[in-house]
């Protein structure tokens, strides 16, 4: 198990470094916003499939739904991001689900201006 969280990890840190990468230019440049947002969802799913495994084996939790675990387990450790995490599960919402328009450039803005609580 603890190997499924290390490549989890590792989906995640790729996810960041290509979304990263995608924004480094300026927006008007972007070629694919597509691109942007499917690193996005990559990064959420890891991010909670790493979460589950990490509170069922360190903790013995299990929880019924990926913000509950982001949230709590942000608690048990006191990384002081559980609302910028629980964000990112709304926005894997919005975008796999296609509830609304999704605003690329507030995307762009987010992952260029801040991305702090993912990258650590």
């Amino acid at each position: 198990m603890c190997l499924a969280i290390l490549e989890k990890a590792s989906d995640a840190r790729s996810a960041i470094i290509n979304a990263k990468r995608l924004v480094s230019k300026p927006f008007g440049e972007m070629t694919d916003e597509e691109a942007l947002r499917y690193q996005l969802i990559v990064l959420v799913e890891a991010l909670a499939s790493m979460c589950m495994k990490f509170a069922r084996l360190a903790y013995g939790r299990f929880y019924s739904s990926y913000r509950q675990c982001l949230v709590e387990m942000d608690k048990e450790m006191g990384t002081n991001c559980g609302d910028v995490l629980s964000s990112l599960i709304s926005l894997r919402n919005l975008l796999v689900h296609r509830y609304f328009q999704v605003d690329d450039q507030k995307l762009y803005n987010s992952v260029r201006g801040n991305f702090t609580c993912v990258e650590n």
